[in-house]
């Protein structure tokens, strides 16, 4: 049976597919390679790994005014998560570049995925009910 965890809808779409999960924020702007989707921020517990086609779990994201341009791109080289669940409300520019790529975002979810699912849950988003389904527990 699937555990449903509710949070506020920030940007409405649905999504389903590996949870990556993060105990760091992350800055759209200053920690990803767009080609690749690699975290290459060292202050990053990802640093190596890729959030292309991943549900992207963070406490919380670290802005800038240009965040937007650089979550558009990963969406354009398709190396952009699938959707954004956060604890904490991201800031405007990643809001903006969520809603101009399609990615679906959840704030107030982050932490309690991260105690009811692993590494590489599935996941199902609901960005505009404001819904995350752990639909398997993933691998740790």
């Amino acid at each position: 049976m699937a555990v449903r965890i509710r949070g506020r809808g920030v940007v409405k779409g649905t999504a389903r597919g590996a949870a990556l999960l993060s105990g760091t924020p992350i800055s759209f702007l200053g920690d990803l390679d767009i080609r690749t989707g690699r975290v290459t921020g060292r202050l990053s517990d990802l640093c190596g790994r890729s959030i292309a086609g991943r549900i992207l779990v963070v406490p919380s994201t670290r802005g800038s005014a240009g965040a937007w341009r650089f979550i558009h791109q990963l969406r354009q080289h398709e190396t952009h998560p699938i959707a954004l669940l956060t604890d904490e409300l991201p800031d405007p520019s990643v809001v903006q570049g969520a809603i101009l790529s399609g990615i679906p975002v959840i704030a107030g979810v982050a932490s309690a995925v991260g105690r009811a699912a692993g590494d590489n849950s599935l996941l199902a988003v609901d960005g505009e009910a404001g819904t995350v389904d752990i639909l398997d527990e993933g691998v740790g």
